[in-house]
This record gives C-alpha cells, sequence and structure tokens, in this order.
C-alpha cells in the first residue's frame, strides 16, 4: 500500500537545509560536547522533511538521488559537519533499505514512516548462520554513525556455510537487537555518535538478508527491480563515496568562507596591519579555493558519469568503480591541503578549539580517516589493478 508523502523537490530540499543552517551551526558547540546531534537538530531535520529525501516513494519518501544528496550536504556543512555526516549517513541508508525485498522494507517503514537506519555495512564484522526461518546473527560494529537517531541497523557479516568458504551478506536489524555502546570519543566529527553497535544472536528472517555481491550490482537487486527507477538501481558502493567524500569537501569550503569572512575584517594582532592586503595570505586563500574547486569538479564529473551509466542500463567496469574511489580518496587529501594552508595561516587565533575553523579543520582530518577516503588505501588498489594484479579480499566494489 502506498503511503502518503510530503516529499520535496530537489529545490524546496535545498531552501530547507539553508534555513537550518543558522540554528546547526548554533549547536555545533554543543554537537561536540554530546558526541552526537543534538535531539532539536534531528527533530528539525524531521519536522523539514529531510530525513526522507532517498526512501522510495512508494513509501512516502521523496526517492530523490545522490546528486541531490551531494548538493545539500555540502550546504549543511556551512553548519555543522558532524549533523552533515550523521544526516547523510541515515538518509542514505533509507535508499539502501529502498534496495531490499520490498517485504523488509514493509517491516521498517509500515508502521513508522520516519523510520531511519545506521550501519555497520561495510565491514563483515559478525557472524551468521542458517536456521529455520531465517538466520541468527552475532557481531560487533564500529562506526555506527547517527545510531542514538535510528530505529534499525544494516550490517555485514560472514555467514558459515557446510562444506565451503564463508559467505558475505548484509543483514536488517531492528531495535532492540542492537544495542550502541557510546564509546565514540574522537578528535573530530566528535559531534557524529559514530558508536560501536553489538548484535547477540538476532534472528532475522530471509527477507531481510541479502547477499554482498547481489546488493553490489545495484541493477539486480529485489529492491531495484520492484522500483524501476534510477536511485535503487545504482551500485551501493561506488555510489555511496560520493556520499561519504563529500562531507570533507564541504566541511573544507565552509573552513575557507569562514577564514576569508573573518580575514576580511581583521588587523593583525603585533602590528595592526589589515590582514587582507599581506600578499602571503591571499595566496593561501587561493591555494585553498583551488584545492576544492578541483576536488568538486572531479567529483562532479565522476558522479555524472556513474549516474549516466546507470541510467542506460550499464553495471560501471572494475577499472571505473576504482578510479572514482582514487579520485575521491585525492580528492579528500585537496581538502585537508585547503584547511591545513588557512589554519598554518590563522595565528594564535586559530589555536581556540570552539571556533567554527577549527572544528572544521578537526572534522575534514577526521573524515579523511575513513577507510573509503584514505589514499593509500584506495591509491593502492587503483596501482593493483593497473599492474594487474589481483586485488585485495574484500574490497567493496
Amino acid at each position: 500500500m502506498a503511503q502518503a508523502s510530503s516529499a520535496l523537490t530537489a529545490a524546496e530540499a535545498l531552501q530547507a537545509v539553508a534555513a537550518l543552517v543558522p540554528r546547526l551551526k548554533a549547536r555545533a558547540a554543543a554537537c561536540e560536547a554530546l558526541r552526537r546531534v543534538p535531539n532539536e537538530s534531528i527533530a528539525d531535520l524531521h519536522a523539514a522533511n529531510l530525513m526522507r529525501l532517498m526512501q522510495p516513494v512508494s513509501f512516502g519518501g521523496a526517492g530523490l538521488g545522490i546528486d541531490v544528496i551531494f548538493d545539500l550536504s555540502i550546504e549543511m556543512c556551512r553548519g555543522c559537519p558532524s549533523t552533515t555526516w550523521v544526516w547523510m549517513n541515515l538518509v542514505t541508508h533509507s535508499w539502501n533499505i529502498g534496495q531490499f525485498p520490498i517485504e523488509a522494507q514493509h517491516d521498517v517503514w509500515d508502521a513508522d514512516p520516519h523510520a531511519l537506519a545506521t550501519t555497520g555495512l561495510a565491514l563483515p564484522a559478525g557472524r551468521a548462520r542458517k536456521v529455520a526461518g531465517g538466520y541468527r546473527v552475532t557481531g560487533k560494529w564500529p562506526f555506527g554513525s547517527g545510531v542514538d537517531a535510528a530505529t534499525w541497523m544494516l550490517v555485514g557479516a560472514m555467514l558459515d556455510q557446510e562444506n565451503a568458504a564463508p559467505g558475505r551478506r548484509f543483514f536488517l536489524v531492528p531495535q532492540p537487537d542492537f544495542k550502541s555502546l557510546d564509546n565514540w570519543r574522537a578528535y573530530g566529527l566528535t559531534g557524529s555518535g559514530s558508536h560501536d553497535v553489538e548484535v547477540i544472536d538476532a534472528l532475522i528472517p530471509e527477507h531481510r538478508s541479502i547477499d554482498a555481491a547481489l546488493f553490489a550490482t545495484g541493477l539486480a537487486t529485489p529492491g531495484g527491480l520492484a522500483h524501476a527507477c534510477l536511485p535503487y538501481l545504482m551500485p551501493p558502493f561506488p555510489t555511496f563515496g560520493f556520499a561519504l567524500g563529500v562531507v570533507p569537501l564541504g566541511a573544507a569550503k565552509a573552513a575557507i568562507e569562514e577564514y576569508v569572512s573573518v580575514t576580511r575584517k581583521r588587523a593583525g594582532t603585533y602590528t595592526g596591519t589589515r590582514l587582507a592586503g599581506l600578499t602571503p595570505l591571499q595566496i593561501r586563500i587561493a591555494e585553498a579555493y583551488a584545492c576544492v574547486d578541483l576536488f568538486e569538479k572531479t567529483m562532479r564529473a565522476d558522479m555524472a558519469e556513474l549516474i549516466q551509466g546507470v541510467a542506460r542500463g550499464e553495471s560501471p567496469a572494475v577499472e571505473a568503480r576504482l578510479r572514482w574511489k582514487r579520485n575521491i580518496a585525492f580528492g579528500v587529501g585537496l581538502a585537508t591541503r585547503a584547511v591545513d594552508t588557512l589554519m598554518a595561516a590563522s595565528g594564535a587565533g586559530g589555536l581556540e578549539s570552539d571556533t567554527p575553523l577549527a572544528r572544521h579543520f578537526r572534522d575534514v582530518h577526521a573524515a579523511a580517516s575513513h577507510i573509503a577516503l584514505t589514499w593509500d588505501v584506495q591509491g593502492a588498489a587503483y596501482g593493483q589493478h593497473a599492474l594487474g594484479l589481483p586485488l585485495a579480499a574484500g574490497l567493496l566494489l
């Protein structure tokens, strides 16, 4: 049964995010202190209909694509990158649920049309065994960003199989079958609440599980075939790379905006000289802008290549998947270079830990530590493929 929708268009969603930016910015310090997104911000995001943007239309969502989430994330980072990281994760996992069997989607959204999921999807940190009626799943997954706002969790586990090597599967686990361990204490993205999440011997029915290789196709997922529209046909892992990479891009752009705004009005503490007139600072600002502009242009071009190929019914080649991941990780390095060059010229005032510039600096560096955004990992994978070598086991493409 189709649910009533209060879905936003892409333009309406951008207006809604822009309206929230001042509130998110005002709460950014509280977000860090709580180590999670404040309840008021989660409520604001729900009230603005921004949590259901990638939920399927047939379940009351907007059914929007990753290109829209990309634009919204850049704007939301002007307020709070930790909140953006959580929102991006929760919204995109509604898209992933939309690729599961339709029966699973009814389980999630029939009782609560606003239900959200966090994830331990990428890490096969659990074990599963086949039983009557489904699977028994146990494990502990790190980095459950936004778990405090979620009532479901997507997890990856290795399925024990007789006379065969374990197979990788994904499972959709409801509360109260998972528990946050409340252990996220990080120097950056501090407010993302990316706690470890534990599941102990949960019974998961067959329809709330999917084979990892099938899920990775996008085009052949049960939900993709049922909805038969572009967002749910997208391959999850290369697509999700753009959702992850846009947060350090947005945070770096916000840092530049903050630095330029302050520098236009600031005089040097020691000499009283107007800082905007100093050539070295002008050069640093140019360098920072160049870094984020190059990163953003590359990401947008690669994302368009992915979307256009899937719209033609094509599954991206391995080379393309690796190239996109390579470019995103390299671009995150440019984002860190942008904030580093500004922080080095921010003077003693830049040492204040609760300024927006310092927060963005920490958040960009924290995001860069994500395995999907780490240059050593993604660069090595591309280099292995270019040299004709086998790729590392377990790489999600």
